[in-house]
């Protein structure tokens, strides 16, 4: 994880801060000369915890799911852009806050919710049914509008 605290934050990072109308002097800070991932979580670890809540770089999502604040991996969990094997791991993370975030994350697959149906946390649990149920219900739902008329043997009124 160590490493990539050094790399350089790119311009276009900095872009996506300029663009969510991020303050002033904390632009300022970050224009002032080139800085690293180190500098910006030694300065204001809040700045990492915003990145794992909102971009939507996948690489970055990674990284940022190893680092040791337990916000940041809360919020890389609960982010819908982090990708399956990040969201994996964080399943397994010792914190439950974190696996709350996988638990209700929308990119969560099926298979991970139900890994996490037998969570040793009730939320946990709790969350993870209740993605598996409203993905099951829009899935119904769409069915529903795609096909109108069809019946399935869930209906009262099926016949073969």
């Amino acid at each position: 994880m160590r490493d990539w605290l050094g790399e350089v934050i790119s311009n276009e990072l900095i872009t996506v801060y300029e663009g969510l109308f991020f303050t002033e002097d904390a632009l300022l800070w970050l224009r002032e000369r080139p800085r690293t991932f180190g500098e910006l979580r030694a300065q204001d670890i809040d700045w990492l915890r915003w990145m794992a809540a909102n971009v939507d770089d996948q690489d970055l999502l990674g990284k940022l799911s190893q680092d040791p604040d337990i916000d940041v991996r809360m919020w890389v969990a609960c982010n819908p852009m982090t990708p399956e094997g990040v969201l994996g791991r964080l399943a397994e993370d010792a914190i439950v806050f974190v696996r709350r975030g996988v638990a209700q994350n929308k990119r969560t697959t099926m298979h991970l919710l139900v890994k996490l149906s037998d969570d040793a946390d009730v939320v946990v649990r709790a969350l993870a049914s209740r993605n598996r149920i409203s993905r099951s219900d829009r899935r119904d739902l769409l069915r529903e509008r795609v096909f109108p008329r069809a019946h399935t043997t869930r209906d009262a009124g099926w016949r073969t």
